[in-house]
């Protein structure tokens, strides 16, 4: 049957049938396994992306947390806030007497809000010193900005020692 054929007309059908071959095996197989690694490889490069946001969203949680320590943990109402200070004092430290409560300010901007309470306590020298400790170390709503010493003399009694704590909040808009 192919003796009627010479070999040029042989080798040129050998030739049809080897690209036909190839095409098919390209469609079948080849173009798939080329589609197959080009997602495998948007896939990876989409899971890198993922992993660095992941990082940058820990670094922001860390970030956050850090700044809750400094300026106080936002979210309260400054009601709330005003009462757990008030509570801090009285279940810390009976020995000390608020003496006054300022109203609370509060301050707006463009970009935060700023709500400052002011207290003032009287007690001895080291309980208002050991209340200023435990505010510092324990206290978390709210952080101390500033705070004042000083002395009053009513009525000739004896001189009563003060101290006078500002505590702010800080939060974006």
């Amino acid at each position: 049957m192919f003796n009627q054929y010479n070999y040029k007309q042989k080798f040129s059908a050998l030739i049809v049938v080897f690209f036909l071959l190839l095409i098919t095996a390209y469609k079948r197989s080849f173009s798939q396994l080329i589609a197959s690694y080009k997602e495998y490889n948007l896939l990876i490069n989409k899971k890198e992306e993922f992993t660095k946001k992941s990082l940058q969203l820990n670094k922001i949680k860390e970030d956050v947390s850090t700044l809750d320590q400094i300026l106080g943990k936002g979210g309260l109402p400054k009601e709330q806030i005003q009462q757990e200070i008030i509570q801090f004092i009285a279940q810390n430290h009976p020995d000390v007497t608020i003496d006054h409560i300022q109203p609370i300010h509060h301050f707006q901007d463009e970009s935060f809000d700023i709500v400052t309470h002011i207290i003032d306590l009287t007690a001895n020298t080291n309980q208002l010193l050991n209340t200023i400790y435990n505010f510092e170390k324990q206290f978390e709503t709210s952080k101390i900005i500033s705070l004042q010493f000083y002395t009053t003399v009513k009525n000739d009694q004896e001189e009563k020692l003060h101290l006078k704590l500002i505590f702010q909040n800080y939060e974006g808009i």
